[in-house]
């Protein structure tokens, strides 16, 4: 059995009178809150020492296409490919070019299938979710590479000797590019190039020296003819925004 005890009238009474009084004084007083600027204080401008200053020499000499600057991120699309897939080729090039190019090899080689664009960061999401979309519907598809070409960057700063896919391949190639411009212009930004070679850069140095090597290629390609064709099944895509990277199955 639970007793239950009830407060008397009185007790009632002046429970009732402190809270009027209570919030008379709430009433009267003026609450004064404090300014955001009190808060989190002055906000920071942007000075000299906050820049991302390019250092070339962090690089290996290489300048950056574009300005650093906070919540723009680089990004592009292409296909990846396995480093011991060009290893052999990418050897026999490099001693057969002339030491004073100062030819180094590509350390991440990969076939572009758009330019390097500037994506600001909260735009990534919807950007991946737009090239899931268009790209997945893709199957899946080898492609032959079997011919040299040398190339220099839009800067002309820097010379690659890359090995370009098949020309029998061009037509699936050129499909998966127009999804992928799609995408770009649907975010305003630059498409591929208008006559686009697509290729795996897997040597290259710093200067323009695309005349000098270009006459070279012909007897580099004899000395490595056992080792080509190579073959690469595209079983994914990539798109690396940043140090974000995300792939996307083919079916």
């Amino acid at each position: 059995m639970f007793l239950v005890n009830y407060s008397s009238t009185s007790e009632s009474e002046t429970e009732e009178n402190g809270k009027e009084d209570h919030s008379q004084q709430l009433e009267k007083k003026k609450v004064i809150l404090p300014k955001a600027s009190t808060l989190l204080g002055k906000r920071k401008l942007p000075s000299p020492d906050d820049q991302v200053i390019d250092d070339p020499s962090q690089h290996e000499g290489r300048i950056r296409s574009f300005k650093h600057e906070r919540g723009n991120w680089a990004t592009y699309v292409f296909v990846a490919t396995p480093k011991q897939l060009l290893e052999d080729v990418q050897e026999m090039c490099l001693k057969q070019l002339d030491t004073k190019y100062d030819f180094k090899i590509c350390t991440d080689p990969h076939i572009s299938l758009s330019r390097t664009v500037i994506l600001q960061y909260h735009f990534i999401e919807s950007f991946v979710k737009n090239l899931e979309e268009e790209l997945t519907a893709n199957g899946r598809f080898t492609i032959s590479l079997s011919q040299l070409k040398a190339y220099t960057n839009a800067e002309r700063t820097r010379t690659f000797v890359a090995i370009k896919v098949d020309d029998i391949h061009l037509e699936k190639m050129l499909e998966i590019l127009k999804k992928v411009d799609q995408v770009m212009l649907n975010f305003k930004l630059a498409t591929f190039y208008e006559d686009p070679s697509f290729h795996i850069s897997i040597l290259w140095c710093l200067g323009d020296y695309v005349d000098e090597i270009t006459k070279q290629l012909p007897d580099i390609l004899h000395s490595i003819r056992e080792l080509l064709p190579i073959e690469l099944r595209i079983e994914k895509l990539y798109c690396k925004s940043g140090f974000k990277e995300f792939s996307f199955d083919l079916k």
